[in-house]
């Protein structure tokens, strides 16, 4: 999908955390934006900031969700345990972001990033 695709949603916040994202995402050659809700879970934009494609988006959440795709479990070393979903629908990011507010975007690397690679990679 197209970044104007997920803009389309209208909301300004998003706009301006994918419109960093991207930028600084195609300046590092990385390929996973993550943003920070609110309510401590995360999104997760699979990237092709070169093209402003976005190829996957996923939820990082604390809890556990048996009724959502489940990309992976991730923890992280002396720290918190996060199920990472797969979301297909637009009208669940706009459920989201009508909720919760954005509080942080930055560029994934290290393990988190590693670990994205191999799941999406599967």
């Amino acid at each position: 999908m197209k970044m104007l695709d997920l803009l389309s949603l209208g909301n300004t916040e998003l706009e301006k955390a994918l419109e960093y994202g991207m930028a600084e995402a195609e300046y590092l050659g990385k390929q996973f934006i993550g943003i920070t809700l609110s309510n401590g879970n995360g999104l997760i934009f699979y990237v092709n900031p070169y093209e402003d494609e976005i190829q996957k988006i996923f939820l990082m959440s604390i809890e556990e969700n048996k009724e959502k795709n489940l990309l992976g479990i991730f923890h992280y070393e002396g720290g918190n345990t996060y199920f990472i979903y797969e979301i297909t629908d637009l009208s669940e990011i706009q459920s989201i972001l009508n909720s919760q507010s954005i509080l942080y975007v930055e560029v994934i690397k290290d393990v988190l990033e590693d670990f994205l690679l191999e799941s999406v990679a599967r």
